[in-house]
């Protein structure tokens, strides 16, 4: 396990694994997003999860999504395909409603892939929707998840998740919110954010096109938070994270901006 500043390590906190944190795919490190909270929890399911084994698939009782796009979803049609009949409950998935729509329509709809929430039958399903409202919180055995809008392309929300000891922001995919950095900038139980900054600002333009960060943008955007708090960079386009991260710190050198890398293990 790497060390990370700007948290305390206990030991027998929440467990967070990086199954995938890059931006596009292009060699055996760069999967994207898909990150296991403990043994049964997903936040995001990109091609990460595809590192899992199937007991470990068989484990996850609840995914998280922030965002519809494919390198964040793609996981996880298969991971439905690959537990199906072999669960005795159904994988639960919470998402915002529009997310949650959009998926029905354009994933999970026959033509791209089997609709799972009526398989093996609509009585008995290996998929069951969970609509999350933003602000709301959701408690799984004391770990303690909250839903916070942010701006990208498509609905999205980051997520707040902690117990009465820490906890991390995930904020999947997004382009200056300052509503989500005002709200956390004064919690205490805060001690990481990861965070996506995916273009050198060289490419600003197509950042602000897409909604993601630059790295000029990421710093202007969350000033407000203290700088206790580390930073971990996600979601970087292979071949420039180096430029990328050379960036964030020439913006802001006081900064605890380090870039996550898959198989790195948390804990809070």
């Amino acid at each position: 396990m790497r060390n990370f500043k700007g948290f305390v390590s206990t030991g027998d906190g929440m467990k967070l694994q990086i199954l995938g944190c890059a931006g596009g795919i292009g060699g055996r490190e760069k999967l994207t997003t898909c990150f296991l909270l403990d043994d049964d929890i997903l936040l995001d399911a990109g091609t990460g999860l595809a590192t899992l084994e199937l007991e470990q698939l068989l484990a996850i009782d609840h995914v998280f999504i922030t965002h519809s796009h494919l390198d964040h979803v793609s996981g996880l049609a298969l991971l439905l395909d690959a537990v199906v009949g072999k669960r005795s409950s159904p994988v639960i998935v919470h998402a915002t409603e529009q997310v949650i729509a959009t998926l029905k329509a354009h994933l999970f709809n026959w033509l791209l892939w089997p609709d799972f929430a009526a398989i093996p039958d609509v009585e008995n399903p290996v998929l069951r929707w969970e609509a999350m409202a933003t602000e709301a919180t959701i408690d799984l055995n004391g770990r303690l998840i909250s839903a916070s809008a942010v701006d990208h392309t498509v609905d999205a929300v980051a997520y707040w998740v902690r117990t009465n000891s820490a906890g991390f922001l995930f904020s999947g995919d997004m382009a200056a919110t300052p509503a989500l950095w005002a709200r956390y900038c004064n919690e205490k139980l805060l001690t990481t954010v990861v965070v996506d900054c995916s273009f050198p600002d060289a490419e600003a333009d197509l950042a602000r096109l897409s909604r993601h960060f630059c790295p000029q943008a990421l710093v202007a955007d969350t000033r407000a938070m203290p700088y206790t708090t580390q930073f971990l960079i996600t979601h970087l386009k292979p071949g420039q994270e180096e430029d990328i991260m050379q960036e964030l710190h020439a913006h802001d050198a006081r900064r605890l901006f380090t870039a996550l890398k898959r198989a790195d293990v948390l804990v809070f």
